[in-house]
């Protein structure tokens, strides 16, 4: 079974963001000493107030690991995946991705590419001795500039993956194996001369929807031994690919315009292909259907497709995914043909799906949740539907099977709980012998993740609308919706709410794990308020008449179905009407931004990527045509005052919420003059605090780390202010990292009712942990003062030597150091431990300006120089005169996490042996800190101890194994 690594908690550097505000406010916040541009820290360090590793900081949301792109061996006794971590990349945090390879009867993995690639798209050879995956590693000696991931090819009976093509100018589109020693693949074609000559001349110009010098995406066979070979000559652009079990045919469907998505008039194309001859034959005619996610029948005699279904002539913005098969031989004895494949469903199919020698497996729409479910054919041309149980089947939310039908693979998790990857047998309908396959975010498994509700109330036309409920992390786990409503009291009296409303329209909050950058839920939770989602009118999941239901009404019936969300909440006594608080990203910020222009009870706003005013949306958006023409019924020449009047644009002189607005300076969905627009609208009325983010080079989402961390931290930091009446911790003179701001983390640190330093348990002070690059450690050495506490509750005679009770605790063995960690265990409960030798010497590692002889000296003496000072030293007052109070020096945190002090310097400390034995780690005051290599002070004098709390590590070197 796969232990994954922890995340990367280290602190990423700092993006230059723009930032704008109101004048008069700018002016304002000044003189107060608040300006919020060192907003990070602030937010950061408000995370940083917790004293336990329960605590969800910035980066767990970040860095999360995701196991993603499975694909089962044609026997199904394998699977591969990729897996997903950060990582520090040329000095940025970035997601790379690599290849495992899971055993499905054992669950064992093993990793099969390693690096700080992205490794992505694995699929398997028909005789399982190959794996074909995207990568875009440099292709090594290549001597021309290969653009984008490339396929490359993996044997997996050993041995090095190489790279198999080297398209020139844009890697494949899409690849899948023909036979065990072929794989078609659709990529683009050489450019003409024209644009090639641009490219040396390093012209960047861009002509839009350029036909002539735009290369078609063909089809080409590719031997794993061999040259390349042309397999179609189409003018079109192939976007998706299915080659059959065969290897004799392919569906590819091909856009024959480059500006379908602006007004979906020229629709796709979808060929049938010949995989020897390349011949294309037109198959689908029409715009009825549009295949997409194509899988072929294990016979190879069909193929079945989704099709976005909907009411309207032309546009498909609002719809629900049917299935279809298309026969080569024809349905009962009929030429070939598409029918429908009738699910008895009325909300449709949902994602992936897979045809196997009994039948399909698919997941189907049912609102919050995804319903499994065994699809098999019928004597008489209709097929039976019968729901796939066992396991986490009820909280699955993605599923495939292999060819045979014989073994499911599937993802599970809730609202409140971390999803995992299971395999299990299908008997019949039901799945047995359930294992489970990934140990992903082990560090974040011990986390408080709270409670959830799924919620029903009436909304707009009298209709039930469905939303889920998120409480407070503090809340208790036993006390439900229903009993507040029944008169239980609520703790702590009523709690904030905020708004997270989901983008779309046509997509849909999930009981499902759904921890973003957009949208920091469980960081709010933490600070004790409520999360709602609401799926409302225009939400996929429900029926295409719920979808469909917002065209030409564009906002009437979402923002009822909101807002009486929150008046139920509200009146069930759990949230307090004067914190209220809404945020959203995409379609989710052009609800939050019409919402606040129509009443004032909201007390913070945060506003992603959203429109405002929709005559210039209609041509300056990639699917703008398509878009306003479906919700606002026809062009801005046609409706122009409709347009005008669904403008929030034209109300902003009513909003009086604090408004915090963010957009990607490159975003085609909805572009960033939106939100300048947004900004300067709200700035010249001057009736709220305003603030707007620019993201450079980020499009509709944001890719970059260091862009999400700021997002999240902007959000904090507002939401703190205006909602949770938070002022920020530091101003932005105090520089992160300096002494100035350890200091005030110091300050922070917790402390007993005599003010010494620790946390009492039963009355004895005992020292503070907190979380630092994923462990749990002391805050601070083990001090004079808790040493005493200890000695005194255990009877024995205190080693202290006098003097300052917040010195470190040194002259004490190892045994004694192991006897103190014991007695905490028992006394707390918790699993203290003194480190592994390998934990110390990384905890040791982190940089800083400690308490060692370079900071007596003032300068990195030599062995000798070091000998003559301690010499010299040695006449100071005291029998350890070069050690200092606990803190006093510059400490280390990631971000989000709060400080641990003297990591280099002090005392060094105790840690154990692989055998072990005992060990002194780390810098000393009486070393010189440049000359530590591992090794530690041998003077007992300077040699205490940090405790760290957590199960053993299985190795020395701490990283669980599979």
């Amino acid at each position: 079974m796969l232990a994954n690594p922890a995340p990367c908690s280290s602190a990423a550097p700092r993006s230059f963001v723009a930032l704008s505000w109101s004048r008069p406010l700018l002016a304002l916040f000044l003189l107060a000493g608040i300006f919020f541009g060192n907003a990070g820290v602030n937010a950061a360090n408000a995370e940083s107030d917790a004293s336990s590793s329960a605590r969800w900081t910035v980066d767990d949301l970040l860095t999360v690991e995701l196991a993603d792109d499975w694909t089962l061996s044609s026997d199904g006794t394998f699977a591969i995946w990729t897996q997903q971590v950060t990582e520090r990349v040329e000095g940025e945090q970035k997601r790379v991705s690599n290849l495992w390879l899971s055993r499905l009867d054992s669950g064992k993995a093993i990793p099969l590419t390693r690096g700080q690639d992205r490794a992505g798209s694995p699929h398997i050879a028909p005789d399982g001795k190959h794996v074909a995956f995207s990568f875009n590693r440099k292709i090594p000696g290549a001597d021309k500039e290969i653009a984008g991931s490339q396929v490359w090819i993996l044997p997996l009976d050993g041995g090095e993956a190489w790279p198999l093509t080297r398209f020139e100018h844009g890697g494949p589109r899409a690849f899948q194996w023909i036979d065990a020693k072929t794989l078609a693949v659709a990529a683009p074609e050489t450019p003409t001369a024209v644009t090639q000559q641009r490219k040396k001349n390093k012209d960047r110009a861009v002509v839009v929807d350029d036909f002539p010098q735009t290369p078609p995406v063909r089809l080409f066979r590719v031997p794993l031994e061999g040259p390349t070979r042309r397999l179609t000559s189409n003018d079109d652009w192939i976007d998706s690919l299915a080659v059959s079990p065969d290897g004799k045919r392919a569906v590819v469907t091909a856009q024959q315009d480059l500006s379908y998505n602006f007004d979906q008039e020229d629709e796709p194309l979808t060929y049938l292909v010949d995989l020897e001859s390349g011949e294309l034959q037109q198959i689908l005619p029409g715009r009825k259907l549009l295949p997409f996610r194509i899988s072929w029948a294990p016979d190879s005699r069909s193929f079945y497709f989704l099709n976005e279904h909907t009411n309207h002539p032309t546009l498909r913005m609002a719809t629900i995914s049917e299935l279809y098969r298309y026969s080569l031989d024809g349905e009962h004895g009929e030429p070939e043909s598409a029918q429908p494949v009738y699910l008895d469903w009325p909300r449709g199919a949902s994602g992936d799906f897979t045809p196997t020698a009994n039948g399909l497996v698919l997941l189907l729409e049912d609102g919050v949740h995804r319903r499994p479910a065994l699809l098999q054919a019928t004597d008489d041309g209709t097929w039976s539907r019968t729901p796939l149980t066992g396991g986490c089947l009820d909280s699955v939310d993605d599923l495939l099977a292999s060819r045979d039908g014989s073994r499911l693979l599937y993802r599970c998790s809730t609202s409140v709980s971390l999803p995992q990857w299971f395999t299990a047998r299908l008997d019949g309908a039901t799945a047995e012998g359930e294992l489970k396959l990934t140990e992903l975010n082990a560090g974040l498994e011990a986390k408080n993740t709270g409670r959830r509700e799924i919620l029903h109330w009436t909304g707009a036309n009298g209709d039930q609308v469905e939303g889920i409920l998120l409480f407070p992390l503090d809340w208790p786990a036993d006390l439900s919706f229903q009993q507040v409503v029944d008169g239980a009291k609520v703790p702590g009296g009523p709690r904030p709410l905020l708004l997270d409303i989901h983008g779309g329209p046509a997509a849909a909050d999930r009981d499902a794990w759904d921890q973003r950058w957009s949208g920091p839920q469980l960081l709010y939770r933490q600070r004790g308020a409520f999360i709602l989602q609401v799926n409302y009118h225009g939400s996929a999941a429900y029926g295409l008449d719920w979808v469909e239901s917002i065209a030409e009404r564009y906002y009437e019936q979402e923002t009822v179905d909101i807002e009486s969300g929150v008046d139920h909440v509200l009146e069930a006594g759990l949230a307090d009407p004067q914190r209220l608080g809404i945020y959203g990203w995409s379609n989710g910020g052009i609800l939050t931004t019409e919402i606040i222009t129509r009443t004032d009870r909201y007390r913070a706003a945060s506003v992603g990527a959203a429109d405002v005013e929709w005559i210039s949306d209609w041509a300056n958006v990639d699917f703008g045509a398509a878009f306003d023409n479906y919700y606002f019924g026809g062009t801005p020449w046609e409706r122009r005052d409709h347009y005008i009047e669904k403008s929030p644009f034209f109300r902003l002189e009513a909003v009086t919420t604090p408004t915090i607005i963010y957009t990607g300076t490159d975003d085609r969905a909805v572009p960033p003059h939106q939100s300048w627009s947004l900004f300067r609208g709200l700035q010249h009325f001057d009736n709220a605090p305003v603030r707007l983010v620019l993201f450079p080079d980020e499009g509709h989402g944001l890719r970059h780390i260091p862009h999400q961390r700021r997002k999240v931290e902007e959000d904090l930091a507002w939401f703190d202010r205006y909602l949770f009446e938070q002022s920020p911790n530091y101003p932005a003179a105090i520089k992160e990292g300096s002494p100035a701001h350890h200091a005030l983390a110091r300050a922070a640190a917790a402390r007993d009712g005599e003010g010494q330093l620790g946390t009492e348990v039963d009355g004895t002070l005992v020292p503070e942990t907190v979380t630092l690059d994923g462990r749990e450690v002391g805050r601070f050495e083990v001090t004079r003062n808790q040493w005493a506490s200890y000695r005194a509750a255990t009877g024995g005679e205190s080693l202290a030597s006098g003097g300052n009770g917040e010195l470190p605790i040194t002259a004490v063995s190892f045994e004694e150091a192991q006897a103190y960690a014991a007695w905490l265990q028992e006394l707390t409960g918790r699993p203290f431990r003194l480190p592994t030798v390998a934990e110390a010497k990384k905890l040791a590692g982190k940089p800083g300006g400690g308490n060692t002889l370079n900071h007596w000296a003032g300068y990195s003496p030599s062995p000798e120089e070091a000998t003559a000072l301690r010499q010299a030293l040695g006449v100071l007052p005291g029998n350890t005169p070069l050690l200092r109070p606990v803190g006093q020096f510059s400490g280390f945190s990631g971000t989000g996490e709060a400080a641990v002090f003297d990591l280099d310097g002090n005392a060094a400390e105790w840690a154990v042996t692989e055998d072990k034995s005992g060990k002194a780690v780390g810098p000393s005051c009486d070393q010189s800190g440049d000359s530590y290599r591992g090794t530690a002070t041998s003077d007992p004098s300077y040699i205490g101890l940090r405790v760290v709390v957590g199960p053993w590590p299985e190795s020395e070197d701490s990283k669980p194994k599979s």
